[in-house]
């Protein structure tokens, strides 16, 4: 990959309601995923890309100020949670992508998820959801 050449990229999407969706586009792997523009989603890891490995990191909406209308996501916080990344609210949608790092590059660089990425965080999250509601499993 280089910077600059637009590629597939697959991510994950968990919208406020908790449904959970994967979508591939094509896009600029240096721009986020999330969002209309620059300073309207924050980025954080959820698990570090070590060398030869992949990592997963999010993109959600800053946590909102007094007034602000933006829905918490429970099922998307207790998902992060379970993959070992921070333990904080999301507010918003959440979407999670990929992460790895390539030679010559000194932080990671980001990527289209895995195919066992992708079936990582869908049981993660299907048991979230039977955890969030007992009658659902």
């Amino acid at each position: 990959m280089r910077p600059g050449i637009a590629m597939p990229n697959t991510y994950a999407l968990i919208r406020c309601d908790g449904q959970l969706r994967f979508h591939d586009n094509v896009s600029d792997p240096a721009k986020p995923v999330a969002g209309p523009g620059p300073g309207t989603t924050i980025t954080f890891t959820i698990q570090p890309a070590g060398w030869g490995g992949h990592g997963l990191h999010g993109q959600t909406t800053p946590i909102p100020a007094a007034g602000d209308t933006s829905r918490p996501n429970p099922i998307a916080s207790s998902v992060v949670a379970a993959l070992g990344g921070p333990d904080h609210r999301i507010h918003g949608n959440l979407v999670i992508g990929g992460d790895r790092v390539d030679p010559g590059f000194r932080h990671p660089v980001t990527c289209s998820l895995t195919e066992a990425q992708e079936h990582l965080i869908h049981d993660v999250h299907r048991a979230v959801l039977r955890d969030a509601d007992p009658l659902r499993g």
